[in-house]
């Protein structure tokens, strides 16, 4: 082993809620040590493969604008309403079936937007959601209030602007360092941490461990036995060091386990994107116009409601049913009806087109007498009418054994397409349990003294679906308090 370094604080990772977790430390006085597994130029976990999108409380536009260093007149001809602390609790509530653990969600929400505040204090710039925004630049138009504003170019952004502070903070980042083990003294204090290089071992002595390394999304036996057969095969749309390294660690210091462990956010994905998150290529690969057509797997089966909501709703129900399937594939299918009402990001991939639905199956090695069959069914049972994209229509097969509860349209109008698709997974559910101190909590609910933990690796707020924008805001909410709190006890 190495010599013996020492700090006050030592976060693990250096993604948004790592480095907040920093700068917090920092502003206590701390000697702080982050330790990033991956190499500088993969830093940040999954936060470089998101939009950068913030959920918080804000007063509406004019609000949001004191946060901007821009010019007032290019947003006159739009509008957005409050966000207020009720709107945020109750969606949360809502994507999580109120499953999220309410003491940690009244944090998150209370503190958001004094978090906003604090990061614009630490140097990062803010721009409004170019998503929400784009259709409505010539137009006076009111725009959605949940995602308030985006980090200055997106996920990568939002690291490249935090990663200076810390620098300019002469706060030291090893890279290429994994964490290896946790040391607690006699008292069942952390004493120590253990961490591995190109150069060895080396122990470092601090008093606080703040874990803010991600999930276990990009380890493929931990998404077996946790998640389920089929997950193993999943595309992991993130960084491919996220493996649950902090998960395991905890866990055998004593943590409790806690949320969904079997949860995750998950999506229907080209069956030709990359193993893991490529930064240029990830964020086309998602295929969420499922709704305006049919899925089915390899057996020329449908398997799940298409129609059961909109996309955002229902994707990450999708993705997982998908990866469910006999070699974790399936196909989307639409006619000439459909097609152009498909979401832009089809355009990177190439389709199986055909005239007939029997040639299309033999193109896809599909059973073709089978495939003619489900299709033959869902039309006898499906409407002549329209597509309206932006609504729920209520167009339903209800007779059939698989309903399609919306968008119950016909699919008989040549050209056929069909678009091959897996389940890719992009953070999970389940982590070691947190107090609003954001202390890890033993089985006993007492905190390990000295543990800490932020950011996706925490259990317990997100079940079930994920929710825009609140997963990077409860990593800098988190994150600002570990390390506040990591730096305090360290003194």
């Amino acid at each position: 082993m190495q010599n013996t370094l020492k700090y006050d604080v030592v976060i693990v990772g250096a993604g948004n809620a790592a480095l907040c977790a920093a700068l917090a430390a920092k502003d206590q006085g701390a000697k702080v040590l982050i330790i990033e597994k991956a190499p500088q130029s993969h830093q940040g976990g999954n936060c470089p493969y998101t939009g950068g999108g913030f959920r918080f409380v804000h007063d509406g536009l004019n609000d949001l604008l004191t946060l901007m260093t821009v010019n007032n007149n290019k947003y006159s001809n739009l509008n957005m309403s409050p966000y207020t602390n009720n709107e945020f609790k109750n969606h949360m509530l809502e994507v999580t079936k109120g499953n999220t653990d309410k003491n940690l969600m009244e944090t998150i929400v209370a503190e958001s937007r004094p978090t906003i505040n604090w990061m614009t204090s630490k140097g990062v710039k803010w721009e409004l959601p170019s998503s929400r925004i784009s259709s409505s630049i010539n137009a006076p138009s009111t725009i959605p209030n949940s995602v308030g504003l985006s980090a200055y170019e997106s996920g990568p952004g939002l690291i490249k602007m935090l990663t200076k502070s810390v620098n300019q903070n002469a706060i030291t980042i090893l890279y290429e360092t994994e964490m290896t083990d946790l040391v607690q003294n006699k008292q069942k204090e952390i004493h120590a941490i253990v961490c591995k290089d190109s150069n060895g071992i080396h122990k470092i002595n601090t008093k606080a461990v703040v874990l803010a390394c991600g999930g276990f999304e990009a380890n493929p036996e931990m998404r077996e036995k946790h998640l389920g057969k089929g997950w193993e095969n999943a595309k992991v749309r993130g960084s491919k060091f996220n493996t649950g390294d902090g998960h395991k660690l905890a866990i055998q210091l004593g943590a409790q386990p806690t949320g969904q462990w079997s949860g995750c956010h998950a999506t229907p994905i080209d069956i030709n994107a990359p193993a893991t998150g490529d930064q240029g290529i990830t964020e086309r690969m998602p295929r969420r116009s499922y709704p305006l057509g049919i899925t089915v797997n390899i057996h020329s089966e449908r398997f799940i409601d298409e129609g059961e909501g909109f996309a955002e709703q229902t994707f990450v129900k999708m993705g997982s049913q998908i990866l469910s399937q006999d070699k974790s594939i399936a196909f989307q299918i639409f006619d000439s009806k459909s097609f152009n009402l498909l979401e832009p990001r089809y355009n990177n991939s190439k389709p199986t087109i055909s005239q007939n639905l029997n040639e299309l199956a033999i193109k896809l090695k599909i059973p073709a007498s089978k495939f003619i069959k489900t299709m033959t069914e869902f039309n006898k049972s499906a409407s002549n009418r329209n597509y309206s994209p932006k609504k729920l229509d209520g167009i339903s097969t209800n007779d059939l054994k698989i309903p399609k509860s919306n968008w119950g349209i016909k699919i008989d109008t040549p050209p056929f397409y069909a678009y091959c698709v897996t389940g890719g997974i992009t953070y999970t559910y389940g982590g070691p349990k947190i107090d609003t101190k954001a202390r890890v909590l033993d089985q006993n609910n007492e905190p390990i003294i000295g543990l800490y933990a932020a950011g996706e690796i925490v259990g317990g707020i997100l079940f079930h679906n994920s929710l825009r924008g609140a997963g990077l805001m409860h990593g800098s909410v988190f994150g600002k308090i570990a390390g506040t709190n990591a730096a305090i006890l360290s003194k």
